[in-house]
């Protein structure tokens, strides 16, 4: 079953499944250390419906790449979605207070902008 949805299992779906988890863990950590947020199982429903469409966007990468007769579609999906990912997991843990080196901060500063629209 699992072939038929992704293929092949690699290591950047490893990956991918791990920092889906992690995300959603620091997510949770991070709305407990902020003073203004709450914990809320809405919110945590929302976000593993979330990861629940990620990974089907990975299915229809896959069997897009199953229609032209190419491998490259659903690794384009699964890296993209691994640098958002690792992105969020960055910007939660600093949200918990973990020191994240300037560089980093800044780059995360600007990507929040431009997801803004600012």
């Amino acid at each position: 079953m699992v072939t038929f949805l992704f293929g092949a299992w690699n290591d950047a779906l490893t990956a991918l499944a791990m920092f889906m988890l992690l995300d959603y863990i620091t997510g949770v950590m991070a709305a407990y250390m902020k003073p203004k947020a709450k914990l809320s199982s809405k919110r945590g429903l929302r976000g593993i419906v979330k990861k629940l469409a990620l990974v089907t966007f990975v299915v229809f990468a896959h069997h897009l790449d199953l229609a032209i007769g190419q491998n490259i579609f659903c690794l384009l999906v699964t890296y993209a979605l691994l640098g958002n990912e690792g992105l969020s997991i960055i910007e939660n843990l600093s949200h918990c207070g973990v020191p994240i080196p300037a560089s980093v901060k800044s780059k995360l500063e600007q990507l929040a902008h431009e997801k803004e629209g600012v």
